[in-house]
């Protein structure tokens, strides 16, 4: 989840070197915070890959996140638009 301690962290792992992408819940702090790649997820907090039963619908959401490592410059923040189940 895209906290502001976890975007900050974000933006010094970047310095060095490493991509990231985080999940956030909550679109507000994650547009403060502006980590380098994040993907918003309209789930209820404590629920960041959606149900917690449906393993495909989970990899699906991993997926949309690493895809941002291919193509998003940063600061980005993509809006993952699909309900959890």
């Amino acid at each position: 989840m895209c906290s502001g301690a976890v975007g900050a962290l974000a933006n010094f792992i970047e310095r060095a070197g490493v991509a990231t992408v985080s999940i956030s819940l909550i679109r507000e702090q994650t547009e403060a915070v502006r980590p380098p790649r994040a993907l918003w997820v309209p789930f209820p907090l404590g629920r960041p890959l959606g149900s917690a039963d449906d393993a495909e619908f989970q990899k699906d959401v991993m997926r949309a996140a690493f895809e941002m490592l291919k193509t998003a410059s940063e600061p980005t923040i993509n809006d993952y638009l699909i309900e959890a189940p």
